[in-house]
């Protein structure tokens, strides 16, 4: 079984594998939200709104205090760096919950919520980072 495979899996019922079409829709419209660097990384020096996380852990109590519940369960969607794989749809906490499994698929991962603005980097190296912009969709 692939890794893609085992995350989709691993994410459980409503994960929605998006097309390719809308898988670049939704690249684009992330694109235009956040600024990405020639390295293929979201350009945090241009990012006013930003925290670091040392864990994945501390992600969802960080944003429980920042938006609301019917927000938090709202979709989001998993973009890999790696241009072959399709976006998937999914609620937040099924993303956390399988984290590992999500991040397994590719070398940098993002979450992302146009409508909310904001985006959650897990880059290769360890270094987890949560992103607003207030241009939501």
């Amino acid at each position: 079984m692939s890794l893609l495979n085992e995350c989709i899996e691993a994410l459980g019922d409503n994960a929605n594998v998006l097309s390719n079409s809308d898988t670049e829709l939704i690249f684009s419209a992330f694109e235009d939200a956040f600024p990405i660097t020639k390295w293929a990384r979201i350009d945090w020096d241009k990012i006013d709104e930003k925290i670091k996380f040392d864990s994945s852990s501390d992600i969802l109590s960080y944003l429980r205090d920042r938006f609301s519940p019917e927000d938090l369960d709202k979709h989001f969607y998993i973009l890999w760096d790696n241009a072959s794989l399709p976006t998937i749809k999914v609620k937040l906490e099924q993303i956390l919950n399988a984290i590992d499994d999500v991040t397994a698929v590719s070398f940098d991962t993002w979450i992302f919520s146009p409508e909310l603005g904001y985006v959650i980097e897990f880059y290769h190296e360890g270094e987890i980072t949560i992103g607003i912009v207030s241009n939501s969709m």
